[in-house]
């Protein structure tokens, strides 16, 4: 499969990683610890530009391979890396896909996750074909729950246990988006 890159929204450049990448991921992964950190268990103060130049590898070769298709957010005018926006888990036999999102510690709160996900909707239905989207929230995690709502997901179901902190597993609110309800 190949795609047109980068998506563009207002304010965004959305694109796979290019090593020129590394470092400034590196800069926001550490600089997101105390909030990203909480939620997603790779965030750590012991990342390094080792575990992002992984992270990259197992992402280009998820792309080719139909996997996953994980993308940076990078500011249209800065070109700032902001964060990171996915379609994961994905059931090909049954047209699903994840979406998953974080945006760096000093860009929180300013509406890029939610530029983000309606973005990466439309290339999951567009471009994948896919039928359905779902969002997976901790509970207790205000702000990806905010951004699922503010996105237009609908909420279906708390889904016990279902995702895994450093703490241990916590419950989750699933949201969905379908296609048939969705302009493309």
């Amino acid at each position: 499969m190949t795609f047109d890159f980068p998506i563009e929204t207002a304010r965004l450049f959305i694109r796979p990683y290019s090593a020129s990448d590394i470092n400034e991921q590196t800069e926001a992964v550490l600089e997101s610890v105390t909030t990203v950190g909480r939620w997603l268990s790779w965030c750590t103060a012991d990342y390094t530009v080792r575990d992002a130049a992984e992270w990259f590898v197992i992402c280009d070769d998820a792309m080719k391979e139909g996997d996953a298709f994980t993308f940076g957010l990078f500011d249209k005018e800065t070109n700032q890396l902001i964060g990171s926006v996915t379609i994961n888990q994905l059931k090909p036999d049954m047209k699903i896909g994840n979406i998953g999102y974080w945006v760096r510690e000093t860009k929180q709160g300013l509406g890029y996750a939610h530029e983000a996900v309606l973005a990466i909707k439309q290339f999951g239905f567009r471009e994948l074909k896919l039928l359905r989207l779902e969002i997976v929230a901790a509970i207790d995690n205000k702000p990806s729950n905010r951004v699922a709502i503010k996105s237009g997901a609908r909420f279906e179901y708390v889904d016990k246990q279902r995702i895994q902190l450093k703490s241990g597993y916590v419950d989750a609110n699933v949201y969905g988006f379908f296609a048939s309800k969705e302009p493309v």
